[in-house]
């Protein structure tokens, strides 16, 4: 999914929680629903040795046009259940950051619908240990 879609979908699901929720818990859900691509830039910084946010978003975009040729495109850790794990695991000692947690959660699901419909469910790893797997494949990585 693009930036604009995480923002618009993200926004409607804060809105309809906004009379259950307090404005420090939306503004964490919104924050976990949209900041957890940050990972993102570090594949392409990764990838591509570069800092250009710019480039980036061109990169991603030109990643669509091509994703169906791609078995795997390499490691985006906040989108791994190991990472929601050590979120959920942070709730003992913050419980503050429930919403935070369900934000990313939401991000997470959004983003398991859009790759089902593209038929690409298996692109990015769900674990870590799966991402150090897969990086042996061929064709890995791919630039």
């Amino acid at each position: 999914m693009t930036l604009t879609q995480h923002l618009a979908l993200t926004g409607l699901a804060a809105a309809a929680l906004s009379p259950i929720l307090s404005a420090p818990d939306l503004a964490l859900f919104a924050a976990g629903g949209v900041l957890v691509d940050v990972d993102h830039y570090f594949l392409y910084m990764q990838r591509r040795k570069s800092l250009s946010v710019r480039g980036m978003f061109r990169y991603f975009s030109e990643l669509q046009t091509i994703e169906k040729t791609i078995s795997y495109v390499g490691l985006c850790a906040f989108h791994t259940i190991d990472f929601f794990l050590l979120l959920a695991l942070l709730l003992f000692w913050f419980p503050q950051l429930g919403p935070l947690l369900a934000g990313c959660l939401f991000h997470f699901v959004l983003d398991l619908f859009d790759l089902r419909r593209k038929g690409i469910i298996f692109i990015r790893p769900f674990f870590l240990v799966e991402h150090f797997i897969r990086r042996r494949g061929k064709g890995y990585p791919w630039y």
